[in-house]
């Protein structure tokens, strides 16, 4: 696929139209590492466009007002590194797990460095600039503990600061828990800072990484001071693999040139000693905390960048060097080298001989260096940190894209058919005798077998078994009932649809889930935590039901609040980005709705189309409810069937003036007759809702038991069916 047309739909790169809630996790943000200034420099153009908080363990805030992070980016800290024994297994294991309970929720996610990836959180734009190297290219280059730990490695991940000493015993157990660690991280995109690490990643993960958006360089930065053309210049952190003991030896075969060896890391006492031995002690100086204009000045008056890192993924100092008009001397390794060209940039082996010969041989020839640095100049320009910002962010508004149309499921406005739910009740305890299974002689009994026995709704087992139903059932969504009263949302259901939720993306499941909020205690601040709980949690997954662009949010409501017009109002405030529809006790109003809800609901259907008359009234009463809600002005149709009623076991008093306690199920027919009023409707209905799937007490369930067998589970099936044939007439339902 071309780059044309993987972008066809999408936002051309650097639209300010499109504006992102971003959430960016990196695992510290406290130097002046390469990966580091490669974020800063990108949020310091994404923060005027989008909303963007930061997640990590450490901040330098000096650094990036340095840089020009302004205010508006958030700052978030993390939970800090294990230390002590196994703190590199659990750094690299549990720490990103503990980080994503402290994430909150986003438009699309951009992880940084490795181990970020593995928060799972989605969608998801990974820039790891390496993988775990000692997992793969260095796992030979860790040097053995000469700190009195004896028979260890001491291993480096970056960003770290310092070494992990861990014994060889463990070393080849922890390389590989951390590489199932790893490859079970799945970002929606992975991109790569050159060919060369997008080559080495699809070696890794087994997939092709088609993104690569190199690093930037100030290209306007350059600094014109007078050159010494026997200094040197290198910018590195001190580690092994960075080979700047290489550098020194080179320098130590020339005569009179200088080094300066610009960064930190814990091998500069080695590297100290080493400068003692070979006697250039007095001609390689080490400096640390430099600011970016600091560099920049050692930059100008250098003759020449060297670098030598073993294969490295990229090297942004490459680009600083070019800015700043300086030819290069380097390994003829790693993603710097596709940005490299002969007219500024000499390539070499890692040898010290072969960089001597060519430190030699610049400061020798200043027409030379003049030459080679304005190339550089020129080639720079390329490569600034704005294209590589606009790159990026286009990949992360194709990602944050990408997801909410996939997540969006079926839209009604595109729809040609109705969708079919059906009401699931998640509050059942474990066992006989447990919360809601005949726990009660008021509220609690149960007269048939589940055919799964009596059941917790949170386990595993029950959620897989129900699923099972109602994907054998070809159900578009199932409604997860969440009861409120003076103590809050039911504990047991919030436990449950949270595993509920999990389970189904574990599955793929192609069903949407909507929960309906049950008040029976019509305190606006319990409502309104609820329903940013549900925000929080739950609306963002790919598993939540959309109509027409918004989550829908149903209401189970009765007669109690009509009418409160302060409870209304409050909660067209609160959940004014959701699609408000309700399944009621009552019938709905028609053209006087307006003067008990306040135009507050969508949609209104019967909660139980069973209750609202005697047998011989149903058809008419059922029609003229259907049509009530259109008189309403509402913009949905909903229907509702049911298999029977019966709660006459209930002893709660409230229920004696129910004058319709007991409607007999008659082997299906009650069923059959509501199903097929449904699908001869005239003007086809929007949503279709089974009420219920498992509402025991009030024998509403359909879900397989001893007393029913698989007979409505089959029925719902063929109805689902035949429903989903039915043509929606989009205009006639808006006139």
């Amino acid at each position: 696929m071309t780059r044309a047309e993987s972008n066809r739909g999408f936002p051309e790169e650097n639209d300010s139209a499109v504006s992102l809630n971003v959430g960016i996790i990196i695992p510290a943000l406290e130097k002046h590492g390469g990966a580091e200034r490669y974020l800063i420099e990108c949020v310091k153009y994404w923060q005027q466009r989008h909303e963007i908080t930061i997640y990590a363990t450490a901040f330098n805030r000096d650094l990036l007002s340095e840089i020009g992070i302004g205010s508006s980016v958030k700052l978030v800290e993390l939970a800090p590194p294990f230390e002590g024994e196994h703190a590199f297994l659990l750094n690299a294991v549990l720490l990103p797990k503990l980080w994503r309970q402290r994430i909150g929720r986003h438009d699309v996610y951009h992880t940084h460095l490795w181990p970020t990836h593995t928060v799972d959180l989605h969608p998801m734009v990974w820039f790891p600039h390496e993988p775990l190297r000692l997992l793969h290219d260095l796992k030979f280059e860790q040097r053995p503990s000469d700190t009195g730990v004896e028979g260890s490695n001491q291993l480096h991940v970056y960003p770290k600061y310092s070494y992990d000493y861990v014994s060889y015993d463990l070393y080849d157990a922890y390389r590989a828990t951390i590489d199932a660690m790893d490859r079970a991280g799945r970002p929606e995109y992975v991109v790569a800072n050159s060919q060369y690490t997008a080559g080495y990643l699809a070696r890794i993960y087994g997939h092709d990484i088609p993104h690569v958006v190199y690093p930037g360089a100030d290209v306007d930065s350059f600094i014109d001071l007078k050159v010494d053309r026997k200094l040197f210049v290198t910018i590195s952190q001190l580690w092994p693999h960075k080979r700047v003991s290489l550098l020194i030896e080179a320098i130590a075969l020339t005569d009179e040139t200088q080094l300066i060896v610009i960064g930190s890391g814990p091998e500069l006492d080695r590297l100290q000693s080493l400068c003692v031995k070979l006697g250039v002690e007095d001609r390689v100086f080490f400096l640390s905390g430099l600011s970016n204009f600091e560099v920049r000045l050692v930059l100008a008056r250098a003759c020449a960048l060297l670098f030598c890192p073993i294969r490295e993924p990229f090297g942004i100092v490459v680009l600083e060097a070019m800015a700043a008009g300086k030819p290069i001397i380097a390994a003829n390794e790693g993603g710097y080298v596709e940005v490299c060209h002969p007219d500024f940039a000499l390539l070499i082996p890692p040898s010290p001989l072969i960089f001597a010969e060519k430190i030699e041989f610049l400061r020798d020839d200043p027409q030379q260096v003049r030459i080679m640095g304005e190339a550089a100049r020129k080639a720079v320009t390329q490569y600034s940190w704005r294209r590589t910002a606009d790159e990026l962010e286009s990949l992360l508004i194709r990602a944050s894209i990408e997801a909410k149309l996939a997540r969006a499921g079926p839209l009604l406005q595109d729809r040609t058919q109705p969708l079919v739910g059906i009401q699931y009740y998640l509050w059942y305890g474990d066992g006989f005798g447990a919360e809601h299974w005949n726990d009660n002689s008021y509220l609690g009994h149960v007269g048939d077998h589940p055919f799964l026995g009596y059941y917790a709704s949170e386990k595993g087992q029950t959620i897989e078994y129900h699923l099972s139903q109602f994907e054998a059932m070809n159900l578009d969504f199932a409604i997860l009932n969440l009861h409120i009263d003076g103590n809050g949302p039911n504990k047991l259901e919030i436990r449950s649809i949270r595993n509920l939720f999990e389970i189904s993306a574990a599955r793929n499941s192609r069903l949407r889930f909507a929960i309906q909020i049950s008040p029976f205690d019509a305190d606006p601040e319990q409502i309104g935590a609820i329903i940013s709980l549900i925000r929080e949690l739950y609306v963002d997954r790919d598993e939540y039901l959309r109509i027409d662009g918004k989550p829908a949010l149903f209401w189970f409501w009765s007669s109690a609040y009509d009418g409160n017009r302060t409870l209304l109002e409050s909660m067209r405030e609160m959940a004014a980005d959701f699609r408000n529809l309700a399944f009621g006790l009552r019938l709905p109003k028609g053209a006087d709705e307006s003067r008990y809800t306040f135009g507050f609901f969508e949609g209104f259907g019967l909660y139980s189309p069973l209750e609202v008359s005697s047998e011989e009234n149903w058809d008419r009463v059922w029609q003229s409810a259907y049509e009530a809600s259109h008189l309403a002005g509402m913009t949905y149709r909903m229907a509702s069937v049911s298999p029977g009623y019966d709660d006459r076991s209930l002893l709660d008093p409230r229920r004696e003036g129910n004058p319709y306690r007991r409607v007999p199920r008659r082997n299906g027919d009650t069923y059959a007759r509501s199903l097929r009023f449904v699908e001869s409707l005239v003007n086809p209905p929007d949503i279709v809702i089974v009420s219920t799937y498992n509402e025991y007490h009030e024998n509403t369930h359909i879900e397989s038991s001893s007393g029913n067998g698989e007979q409505y589970i089959e029925m719902t099936r063929e109805s689902v069916d035949r429903i989903h044939t039915m043509v929606l007439d989009r205009g006639s339902m808006n006139e």
